[in-house]
């Protein structure tokens, strides 16, 4: 399943560029991130809880930044998580783009390949969109009011 959403950061893409790339600070503006810690093999593990239509999901996983290339404003991030309970998951794989729209706000696009395990996986693409589209609008929401 692929994704992609956008939303416009009142920052500059040097402000929002060094937050991004600081996997501990940004999880605190993720909905449902209940933690993140970094490992000694430069990954970081983390839970999440989110509600999927009438699952709750407590997702336990690892994420790390696979590139980063600051000169052109990109970074790719992969992600795994599980949810023991119900028995389902998520792989994904994360394109960012910072894009400078003038006056101090950047367009961060975020592309997304999502693959949904187990009982995760049953879900409709429609559910699964509109989870993520409302997620993304926590985020953005929650990263403005970081920098502003």
């Amino acid at each position: 399943m692929n994704f992609e959403q956008q939303c416009t950061i009142p920052a500059t893409r040097e402000q929002l560029w060094d937050f991004l790339m600081d996997v501990p600070s940004v999880a605190t503006c993720v909905p449902g991130v209940q933690s993140v810690a970094p490992r000694d093999d430069g990954q970081f593990a983390g839970e999440m809880r989110i509600r999927v239509g009438p699952i709750s999901l407590t997702l336990q996983g690892v994420m790390s930044i696979q590139e980063r290339d600051r000169d052109n404003w990109k970074a790719s991030m992969h992600g795994e998580a599980t949810d023991r309970r119900v028995g389902g998951g998520l792989n994904a794989t994360a394109q960012m783009t910072l894009l400078d729209q003038g006056a101090g706000e950047t367009r961060l696009v975020i592309q997304t390949d999502a693959r949904l395990l187990g009982k995760l996986g049953e879900f409709g693409q429609p559910l699964i969109r509109k989870k993520a589209d409302q997620m993304m609008a926590e985020f953005a929401r929650n990263l403005a009011a970081r920098f502003q």
